[in-house]
């Protein structure tokens, strides 16, 4: 028996960060916003994980969260991934706190290597949060303007004291996540 999972802040959506995610919707039909109650940001997405493999990976969790403390970010700005090509996943970047944030994200993605949990990530660990999936290529070019003019867009400030290992359903009607476990943040920054 196995579980999709993934390592991930949530995020307490306030209101510039919940009108930019609705202002996605003006787009059209092939672009999905997510819903505001799940927006997160993805330390480590593990994929497909035996079920067996719950408990070690919350114990590495534990281990990496007892050595970093709660995390001040301020979100700024909207961007696209692939960069330089047609819209896909549509983000808002960290403004501030973003090295000790990155700290983090790079210390679990080495203690879960280490022990054989996941392989370690090939790319430099960039906190964002997903907003929204282009699913075609209609209105892509008022798409792409409206991020670029969103680059610099203030969309709030939060702290960041937990992390949460948590499984992912997806369903026709979008992804449903259940935490599984929670990591308080209370030992020195990393960063």
């Amino acid at each position: 028996m196995s579980f999709r999972a993934f390592i991930a802040v949530d995020v307490r959506c306030g209101e510039e960060l919940r009108k930019a995610i609705e202002a996605l919707r003006g787009y059209g039909r092939p672009l999905k916003p997510v819903s505001s109650d799940i927006v997160h940001i993805t330390l480590k997405f593990l994929g497909d994980t035996p079920a067996g493999r719950r408990e070690a990976l919350a114990g590495v969790a534990r281990e990496v969260a007892g050595r970093c403390a709660p995390v001040e970010i301020r979100v700024q700005g909207l961007g696209s991934f692939p960069p330089g090509r047609p819209p896909q996943v549509i983000w808002a970047g960290c403004a501030a706190g973003e090295e000790a944030f990155a700290a983090l994200g790079q210390d679990l993605d080495a203690a879960l290597a280490v022990v054989g949990l996941a392989e370690a990530q090939r790319r430099p660990f960039t906190p964002h949060l997903t907003l929204g999936r282009v699913r075609g290529g209609r209105n892509l070019r008022e798409l792409t303007e409206a991020i670029a003019r969103s680059a610099g867009r203030e969309l709030g400030a939060m702290r960041l004291e937990r992390f949460l290992l948590v499984r992912s359903e997806l369903r026709p009607e979008g992804p449903v996540y259940t935490a599984l476990h929670e990591f308080g943040l209370h030992g020195e920054h990393l960063g």
